[in-house]
């Protein structure tokens, strides 16, 4: 019988939530769980990655502090057992205890958001003695999309392979179970080392979103990584994930050691048989397989192979030589990171410190940045300068709510409020939009992030109507907009940069008229006291037109660009002074609402029961 190398099981969570982290009774029988000693003995079991995952309900600081606590359960659990386990963080230290008839025991980060943003956790973690990272749990994080919650990023973001690459360099294997198929495939491009999934099942036979599709089984096998099964029963089964999206009603279809085997062999089949595993995830779901109740249950899944032709070496592969030599690839690498001879750290900037700090007391501004093209340029670091902290986030990355913000800036892209096709964010984008009015909260939308408020308010925008505005226009406050709080830093007027063919037509009806040029009348609009939309462009100078393309066919009112971005130089004083002063006064009726309202915040905590 060949001893297994398991490379999921939740347990230490099981012992926290039940026995409030004691591992007293260990060696006993744990009632209403998959895993004691006993069991484990029986199942043949040689060695487990035990996942130190912490619940998403806590964040920040809390996640670090789960984690440890984590840790520490299983390094109390090791050394409660001497005789039976054994802490082994190395491919050597586990054949080492396996040999010795000991349970090799590893720790695994199940998600992402566990290193509260900083690397540095990360190390911390490592030089613990984890060894592998989840990229994500079931809930996207803010740097790579989970396969089980709303994809916000495509993948990883910049920051998500910054991960990948430092998990490469401490030898910490990367863990794609969870993720998305697009972060699949992003950190497969990224790493440069193998990975695993810990456990997953295979997509082709049943299309639960955990589940890893063909061409990433295959890639993982090309590039040495291993991809161990699960035996969560709606991840194997299609007719059984059906039962438990239809409400659990009635006796669930049967899930049992056959279902599991026709897995395995569809890894094997597409990635390989050096690399496929076994990853069960007991205690970490409710239900298990029919023969797979608890960890006592590896021998029948074993001969149930064995009866389908796999051979004594088939079966060593499977059960621990697969994530044994995988294990293997990286551990030179934490060896090195151990010793301090590893290259230099990646991500060295402290994520919390006294600036952090007072960022963090900065009322936050929401930037959508509709287009890479078309970001904030000037107008987030005058948002800083003006006491605020401006978050910008690509379309992609737009958030569901405005919890948390005190103002929003949405700014152009080239797209039509309802441009789904081309932008599907832009769903999202109007949701805020309806929330920033129904809350009037201090907002400033610019060219399309106006055209949006108009939209979900009421107005019509209508494409390439009107007349087509390129580079500096005079924009003229209407006499409201010479008393509003933002527009009346425009003065009588003062020359701002247009590039739009879109149009709002009709102002909803119950915007009021800000501003105005010679050729588009809805230049800028009040919504409420606070929501503002503008066609114009504040955060755009003479020297950004120098990106701007001639006009494929010119049309009779077209200039050439070389005389546009003259005549915007000729103003550019005026524009850069009359834009800092919009946006500063922004940033004041940000400031004065947000204080406004941890006023209240205040004196409703003095006066609510303790």
């Amino acid at each position: 019988m060949p001893l297994v190398f398991d490379g999921h099981n939740d347990l230490p969570w099981a012992l926290r939530e039940r026995f409030g982290s004691s591992v007293a009774g260990f060696g006993g029988t744990l009632d209403g769980l998959h895993t004691d000693l006993a069991r484990l003995r029986r199942g043949e079991v040689g060695a487990q990655f035990w996942s130190v995952w912490v619940d998403p309900a806590l964040i920040g600081a809390g996640q670090v502090t789960a984690t440890l606590e984590q840790i520490d359960v299983v390094r109390r659990l090791v050394d409660a057992y001497p005789q039976d386990l054994a802490w082994t963080p190395t491919a050597s230290a586990v054949r080492e205890a396996m040999d010795a008839g000991r349970i090799g025991s590893l720790v695994g980060v199940e998600g992402g958001d566990q290193l509260a943003g900083s690397l540095a956790v990360l190390r911390q973690y490592a030089r613990l003695g984890v060894r592998y990272l989840t990229l994500t749990w079931s809930r996207t994080t803010a740097w790579a999309d989970s396969a089980t919650d709303t994809a916000r990023h495509g993948g990883l973001t910049p920051f998500g392979r910054e991960v990948v690459a430092e998990l490469n360099r401490i030898g910490v294997l990367v863990d794609l179970a969870h993720v998305s198929p697009a972060t699949m495939r992003d950190a497969l491009e990224t790493t440069t080392r193998p990975v695993i999934v810990s456990h997953s099942g295979a997509a082709a036979l049943c299309a639960h979103p955990r589940n890893v599709p063909d061409d990433v089984l295959a890639r993982i096998g090309r590039d040495g990584g291993v991809v161990m099964v699960t035996f969560v029963p709606s991840f194997l089964s299609a007719a059984r994930w059906q039962w438990v999206r239809d409400g659990e009603v009635g006796v669930p279809p049967v899930v049992d050691v056959t279902t599991v085997a026709d897995h395995v062999e569809h890894v094997r089949r597409v990635a390989g048989r050096d690399a496929v595993g076994l990853g069960g995830d007991f205690d970490g779901t409710d239900a298990m397989p029919e023969g797979l109740s608890d960890v006592s249950g590896y021998p029948a899944l074993l001969a149930e192979l064995r009866g389908r032709g796999w051979s004594a070496d088939d079966l060593d592969a499977l059960t621990h030589r697969n994530v044994l030599r995988v294990l293997e690839v990286v551990d030179a690498d934490y060896r090195a990171f151990l010793d301090g001879t590893a290259p230099a750290p990646l991500g060295i900037r402290p994520v919390v410190d006294v600036h952090e700090r007072t960022r963090a007391e900065r009322p936050r501004v929401l930037v959508v940045q509709n287009a890479k093209p078309s970001g904030p340029r000037r107008l987030g670091a005058w948002l800083r300068e003006a006491g605020l902290e401006p978050e910008v986030v690509l379309g992609e990355e737009v958030p569901a709510s405005l919890d948390g913000y005190a103002g929003l800036v949405m700014l152009g892209g080239g797209l039509m409020p309802d441009d789904d096709e081309r932008a599907p964010w832009l769903a999202r984008e109007r949701g805020l939009a309806e929330q920033a009015i129904a809350r009037d909260l201090p907002t400033l939308g610019i060219c399309l992030g106006g055209q949006i408020l108009a939209h979900v308010a009421g107005g019509t925008v209508r494409a390439k109507t009107g007349p087509k505005e390129r580079g500096a226009t005079q924009i003229s406050p209407t006499s409201a907009g010479t008393i509003d709080a933002v527009l009346s830093a425009l003065g009588e007027g003062a020359p701002m940069i247009e590039n739009h063919e879109d149009m709002i037509t009709v102002l909803p009806p119950s915007a009021t008229l800000l501003a105005s040029s010679t050729a588009v009348a809805n230049q800028a609009f009040l919504l409420g006291e606070h929501v503002r939309g503008l066609q114009f462009h504040p955060e755009v100078s003479a020297d950004d037109l120098l990106g701007w393309e001639e006009p494929v066919i010119p049309g009779p009112d077209d200039l050439p660009l070389a005389q546009i971005v003259a005549a915007a130089r000729a103003v550019d004083g005026a524009n850069t002074a009359a834009a800092h002063a919009l946006v500063a006064a922004f940033a004041a009726d940000v400031a004065a609402v947000a204080a406004v309202a941890a006023g209240d915040a205040d004196r409703h905590s003095l006066t609510s029961p303790a």
